[in-house]
């Protein structure tokens, strides 16, 4: 998602974090984190860590999601059928 659309309330859907070199590290907790992927929630607070724009959202976890690891809920209709299974996403 583009860190335009990181706004309190904005409803989004959870992807895992991308493997990459970042300030902030992987920040991947499988057991924690993996369940939620796919799920539509919304963002409750945004702010930058080491650089990185992460959001807190409304699932009951204090995980940091990095902005460029969601997708915005209202692109899901825009996805084809495979692009959903391969996000995992939950309609």
């Amino acid at each position: 998602m583009d860190e335009t659309y990181a706004e309190i309330g904005t409803e989004v859907i959870l992807c895992k974090h991308k493997r990459r070199i970042s300030p902030i590290g992987f920040s991947w907790c499988d057991g924690c984190m993996s369940p939620l992927i796919g799920m539509k929630t919304k963002i409750t607070e945004v702010f930058q860590r080491s650089g990185v724009l992460v959001c807190l959202v409304e699932n009951g976890t204090h995980h940091y999601w990095r902005v460029e690891d969601m997708i915005l809920a209202s692109d899901v209709p825009l996805l084809t059928p495979e692009q959903k299974q391969q996000l995992n996403i939950r309609e």
